[in-house]
């Protein structure tokens, strides 16, 4: 098993989507790391992640695009070679979530509260549970996931 952590932006609003009746929301994360090359020149490369999160939370509502989020789960890749002729595809099935803020609070110079976590203690695992006690999480290897 593969485990992951990352940081990134939600590239659009986050949906419900149903596998065998059970419902997860779907997101994808960008993210983005800056280096110098052999010129000097500043390179910007950005990982684009397919993520799920088992259940229908009332999180989904915050899970919009532009939103920085921290994501802990279970990757796994599966190729495709993408519009640009580039062979990609990370997905992630996500058992931590939290958001960490939104590129408008930045521009707005407010606040919200970061670090709203929903996963060990909240979200997927603690206090709400993944929302289907006992089982578990449908992890690599099913070939019917959503992604």
């Amino acid at each position: 098993m593969l485990k992951a952590e990352f940081v990134g932006h939600i590239g659009s609003d986050a949906e419900i989507k149903n596998f065998n009746g059970k419902p997860f929301i779907a997101f994808n994360v960008a993210t983005s790391e800056r280096y110098k090359d052999a010129q000097g020149t500043t390179v910007t490369r950005t990982t684009w992640v397919s993520c799920l999160k088992p259940g229908d939370g009332a999180v989904v509502q915050y899970l919009k695009k532009g939103t920085q989020v921290f994501c802990r789960g279970n990757l796994t890749a599966k190729p495709y070679t993408g519009r640009n002729g580039v062979e990609a595809g990370l997905n992630c099935t996500v058992t931590e979530l939290e958001l960490l803020g939104s590129r408008q609070d930045g521009q707005n110079q407010q606040q919200t509260q970061p670090g709203q976590q929903y996963g060990a203690q909240g979200y997927g695992g603690g206090a709400y549970g993944s929302g289907y006690p006992g089982e578990p999480y449908p992890g690599p290897g099913n070939e019917n996931m959503p992604y």
